[in-house]
């Protein structure tokens, strides 16, 4: 019987890793699968903008001055490497245009496609390489929280099929990157306090893991603004874990973030001296005491978590919305908030409090701060979605193998099948859909509708107006279009003068000013030809 009991226990270890392994298998699947199907969104547009060295305004003062110019030479100029440019004006175009961003991950895709091509599928499969390192990052803070292997393996096969994890590790832009870099300074962090308070650990060693503390916050502010948010939540939870003494640990602590914060001056000088570029493009972030308008963000970016099927970001899609579908979705938000309330109350009563109160910082800091700007966005939650995927790898962690009897052993095995089942089912939906929430429909809805129709005209010209505000939209919806498709763009309406030579001339997004010049001064006919309600595209006849 004993002999029986150990080769099942046996069994099940070995099914359990194979298991482990095809979820892990499947999670990277997704990540390099149809890399260039989606649209290219209008801030992927603009990262290949910044790659190739040229900045909006260059842009518009050279081609947006009523001159026809091809899609294949305008993608060949504004989003590929050329010889005119270098990686120093990568970093000039983002400090005079965009110095809210910081500019590693730019610099590093600018060599990446140098090195390889710059295909859709190209620059983007630099973010899908990157969130590999998801994986031995988040099995490393689990091993330092829990000094638990299963808790780690388990955030590990959580992570792999996570629906955010899986969007964003395709998308051009830095997000992966501050996951990883989020991930590797809340490890090395922990790793250095627990050196700096063991008696047996030499100086010579507590202070060089304090050094490569203070380079993770550097590489992590060089990633993203938002990393200050985690340095903060490092800061209290350091203050709190000390009783508030100005001991060791915190002088060590502020040396190194001191000592990242230095070696970021750099940027934050760029950031001063341009932060009026700041408040024209984006704006400062405004502090704002009504909370509901940025509580129902949160709660659906937390469920998003874990299982995403609509498109337009409502969480799941059940047909047309009506009453028993719309409480079908309720019902899923509930369970799904219970778990993960349930999750931080069983780190709270289960661990020490240097663990829960680790995970809680990482979550309050970051929705607190967010909340109160009015900034919740997925792509800037990530320490906050990081934290609840470890709080909920332990929960089930621990309550598999807690269990008391084989039937409640088997509930929680179920609700794992369950919530690993939804985000194999999200990924496998967006990942055959041109068209996803993270690629801002608000700016892409309409685009291949558009690319249709202008690519079964013969000899078309497409026609639009503006300034620095519709580069981005001419270049993310020129992927779409056949190279030979001409633009004609300009600056001011009174610029266009629409050559002879066409078989079908249109408008894209066109202004108000921009209808009026063609059909008020200069007679021509304008009609829409998409849907009544979106406007984006316009026949112009004479």
């Amino acid at each position: 019987m004993n002999t029986k009991s150990i080769q099942k226990g046996r069994l099940h270890r070995i099914s359990l890793k194979f298991l482990i392994v095809v979820i892990l298998i499947t999670g990277i699947w997704f990540r390099f699968t149809n890399l260039d199907s989606k649209v290219y969104s209008f801030d992927e547009s603009i990262t290949s903008l910044r790659i190739s060295g040229y900045t909006w305004t260059e842009m518009v003062q050279q081609d947006f001055q009523g001159k026809t110019i091809s899609v294949a030479d305008l993608q060949r100029k504004y989003q590929q490497i050329n010889s005119e440019k270098t990686w120093r004006d990568t970093v000039k175009g983002l400090a005079t245009e965009e110095p809210q961003l910081s500019p590693l991950y730019f610099i590093l895709a600018r060599f990446w496609v140098q090195l390889f091509d710059p295909q859709v599928a190209t620059v983007r499969s630099l973010s899908a390489l990157i969130s590999l390192l998801v994986f031995p990052s988040i099995y490393w803070l689990c091993w330092e929280l829990f000094r638990s292997a299963s808790v780690g393996w388990m955030a590990v096969t959580i992570v792999a099929v996570s629906p955010f994890h899986v969007l964003y590790a395709q998308e051009a832009r830095p997000y992966m990157m501050f996951a990883v870099l989020v991930l590797l300074s809340n490890a090395i962090l922990l790793r250095a306090i627990a050196l700096q308070n063991s008696p047996t650990t030499s100086k010579l060693l507590s202070k060089a893991v304090w050094s490569i503390y203070a380079i993770a916050l550097t590489f992590g502010l060089y990633s993203s603004l938002l990393f200050f948010l985690v340095v903060f939540a490092h800061g209290i939870y350091v203050i709190i874990t000390e009783n508030w003494r100005f001991g060791k640990t915190l002088i060590a602590y502020l040396l190194a973030s001191a000592a990242a914060i230095i070696m970021f001056a750099p940027w934050i000088w760029i950031l001063v001296d341009n932060s009026e570029k700041i408040e024209s493009t984006v704006g400062f972030p405004r502090f704002s005491l009504p909370l509901m308008s940025s509580l129902q963000p949160l709660i659906l970016i937390t469920c998003r978590i874990f299982i995403d099927t609509h498109w337009a970001g409502g969480i799941i899609k059940l047909g047309s919305s009506n009453m028993v579908t719309d409480l079908m979705r309720l019902i899923v938000m509930v369970v799904l908030l219970l778990a993960i309330a349930h999750s931080l109350y069983s780190l709270c009563c289960l661990t020490p409090k240097r663990v829960w109160l680790f995970v809680l910082t990482g979550i309050g800091i970051t929705a607190i701060v967010l909340i109160v700007v009015r900034g919740v966005a997925d792509r800037y939650m990530v320490p906050y979605i990081l934290a609840i995927q470890i709080a909920v790898a332990y929960l089930f962690t621990t309550k598999i193998a807690a269990a008391t009897n084989p039937r409640q052993q088997k509930l929680w095995q179920l609700g794992l099948i369950a919530l690993i089942s939804s985000g194999i089912v999200s990924c496998a939906v967006s990942s055959q859909s041109q068209l996803w929430w993270n690629k801002y429909p608000s700016s892409t809805k309409y685009n291949p509708q558009v690319a249709a129709i202008v690519n079964q005209a013969k000899k078309p010209l497409v026609i639009t107006h503006g300034g620095n505000n519709i580069t981005g939209k001419i270049l993310s919806v020129s992927y779409l279009l056949k190279p030979q498709v001409q633009f004609l763009l300009a600056v001011k309406p009174e610029q266009v003068k629409i050559p002879d030579g066409f078989s079908d001339v249109f408008l894209y997004r066109p202004t108000e000013a921009l209808q009026f010049e063609l059909e008020k001064v200069q007679k021509y006919n304008i009609t829409p030809i998409d849907k009544p309600d979106a406007g984006w595209l316009w026949r112009v006849e004479k």
